[in-house]
């Protein structure tokens, strides 16, 4: 067993080193184990007597200016040392978050030489998000809240996120290590967030970012937690329906991973970022087929051929116009759909792009051989018809009682309106009047290049082009 005292400790905080103070027992459990050896027996008062009268004065520091939030944080430090059990997380967890909470605490005034507490932070912050996800997944069995601990995780994050300001003068000159950490306190705040199944506290979260950033270009920032930041924006943007911002952000996340990729060193790093591809991936083909995109199937099997040979057949279905075999694959995966928030933006964007297919092959195959630009109720009710299917099938509601092939003028009043189909309905004489015309993209535009016309991007994302 090593030999460390709390004068050992004192004199390396003098020197600036803040990684003693981890309660992380992997990292630093020969240190917690000496200091546990010596102070069994003082009790807290005792602890706090001798914090108080130990000159703690880190690099930087005004000597004459006591800094009281990091003796306080110390003083969880040995309670942690004297108190912790080794064996069990949650006979010790009331002793790790008084003490992350007091390291939170001693970041906030920045009077004080914080800076050299952030690296401890985010470690901190990465063991206790860690031993928070195990804590929350044993919840019936300790008899604890949904989520209690990741939520606590969180409401502590948030109190450094909402102290981080540029300075009031607009200097920008040296950034200190706290700007420095926003970003992957952003990230980690939004994937906390996602986890809980709250996406909709990440709003406060992406609207205050670029206000409190030093930096001018947001590419400053390492590409790693660019990539993060795009794909949360990308999931936010989804879960609002906010499709084209979303497909927009997700694709960014996936090239720039893409590029990153073969630049990784080690095996193991590169496996790391394969799976952030994927996790990019899994929204992103999705996103795209609700705004008319197709994705290459083809190199996605190199990624990942399960999750490409799923939406294959899906996308197969859209361009086919076949509503019914949709809403057979939409049931098929439903589980997974309802847990990543896609279920109901597939349900919400794809009637429609299926329903333009659909009545486009009708065009195309028996109207414009016909050389006329009428298009009767009748051909395209039977088309919805075989493409709905049978509404008397075991199937949920939310599948096969929304659409019926009776609501042809409907269907064709919703296309127009979208830009998916250009013509005239005639209710009293039951036709669709289009223009007479060989190229069937003069009355079928391009999906995706209406769907942008008509839902632009959001102007502020345009900081993270910079």
């Amino acid at each position: 067993m090593m030999n460390y005292s709390v004068a050992d400790l004192i004199g390396d905080l003098n020197n600036g080193v803040a990684d003693v103070l981890s309660v992380d027992l992997a990292r630093n459990g020969g240190r917690v184990a000496a200091l546990q050896r010596d102070l069994q027996g003082q009790n807290d008062k005792t602890l706090d007597n001798m914090i108080d009268g130990s000159k703690i004065v880190i690099p930087g520091q005004d000597p004459k200016r006591r800094w009281t939030r990091l003796n306080i944080l110390v003083v969880s430090f040995l309670k942690f040392c004297r108190d912790v059990d080794p064996w069990s997380t949650w006979n010790s967890v009331d002793l790790i978050f008084d003490h992350y909470s007091n390291l939170n605490n001693a970041l906030l005034d920045d009077s004080y030489p914080v800076d050299f507490l952030t690296r401890l932070f985010l470690d901190e912050t990465e063991y206790v998000t860690r031993i928070s996800c195990e804590l929350d997944s044993h919840n019936l069995q300790l008899g604890t809240k949904h989520n209690l601990f990741l939520s606590y995780t969180s409401s502590i994050i948030s109190k450094l996120f909402n102290s981080i300001k540029p300075p009031r003068d607009g200097d920008m000159g040296v950034i200190p290590q706290k700007q420095r950490l926003l970003l992957s306190i952003v990230n980690k705040l939004n994937n906390i967030y996602f986890r809980i199944d709250s996406p909709q506290l990440c709003s406060n979260i992406f609207k205050n970012f670029k206000p409190k950033s030093m930096f001018s270009n947001f590419r400053e920032y390492p590409i790693l937690q660019q990539i993060e930041f795009r794909y949360l924006l990308g999931r936010y943007y989804m879960i609002n329906f906010r499709m084209t911002n979303s497909y927009v952000q997700l694709d960014n996340a996936f090239r720039m991973i893409c590029a990153v990729i073969p630049k990784c060193p080690g095996t193991q790093t590169q496996e790391v970022m394969v799976r952030n591809l994927k996790r990019i991936l899994k929204y992103l083909i999705p996103v795209g087929l609700t705004i008319g995109k197709i994705p290459n199937f083809e190199r996605l099997v190199d990624y990942d051929q399960p999750l490409a040979n799923r939406y294959y057949d899906l996308s197969k279905h859209i361009q086919s116009g076949n509503m019914k075999m949709v809403n057979m694959w939409l049931a098929q995966y439903e589980s997974s759909l309802r847990r990543d928030h896609l279920l109901i933006p597939l349900l919400q964007k794809l009637p429609m792009i299926v329903f333009r297919n659909l009545i486009r092959k009708v065009a195309k195959y028996a109207i414009i051989p016909q050389n006329t630009n009428k298009i009767p109720y009748g051909l395209i009710r039977k088309s919805l018809e075989v493409s709905i299917g049978d509404e008397n099938n075991n199937m949920s509601l939310i599948y096969n009682s929304i659409h019926k092939p009776e609501d042809v003028e409907n269907i064709l009043v919703t296309l127009i309106n979208l830009g998916f189909l250009r013509g005239n309905c005639f209710p009293s004489l039951e036709v669709c009047v289009v223009k007479k015309t060989q190229n069937i993209s003069e009355v079928f535009p391009e999906v995706t290049e209406r769907i942008i016309k008509m839902f632009p991007l959001n102007s502020e994302d345009h900081w993270f082009d910079s």
